[in-house]
């Protein structure tokens, strides 16, 4: 009798590991998701609503800028950039380096593969996008069309 209960009970526990197995194709990587997610968050056109330096600009970059407010628009499409504004047309790629929740961080590139660093927030339908690098430290607000 107790040979049976020993093996009903090895079965049984065999039973219950076997369904604990993971399988590793449901595994996901909660970083690789929010990464994702801020990438299609950031997808479309977004219009350039204000920007304050960290410094002061001097006169002409300072009226380069003015003159970009509500006329900038910025398409994202997959890992690239399309900037357009008045006398201004500008291509990059950027990659998102860390997302969480309503925040991530990212690298734009130049043509030459320089990195500028900058960090954004999502609230709704506006982004509030920090340069990290000189001469565009400072905040960025864009807003979707």
């Amino acid at each position: 009798m107790q040979s049976k209960s020993f093996f009903a009970t090895v079965t049984l526990a065999v039973s219950l590991l076997a369904s604990c197995k993971h399988d590793p194709s449901q595994i996901h990587d909660a970083r690789a998701d929010a990464v994702m997610n801020a990438a299609g968050r950031l997808q479309g056109r977004w219009v350039l609503t204000s920007f304050q330096s960290a410094s002061a600009l001097d006169p002409v970059m300072q009226l380069m800028v003015n003159e970009q407010i509500k006329r900038l628009t910025v398409d994202f499409n997959g890992q690239t950039i399309n900037a357009q504004g008045p006398g201004v047309t500008v291509n990059r790629t950027f990659k998102i380096v860390e997302a969480y929740v309503d925040h991530f961080k990212a690298t734009i590139f130049d043509v030459y593969g320089v990195g500028t660093d900058v960090m954004g927030d999502f609230t709704g339908n506006t982004m509030l996008v920090t340069g990290l690098s000189d001469p565009w430290r400072g905040q960025a607000g864009f807003r979707r069309p």
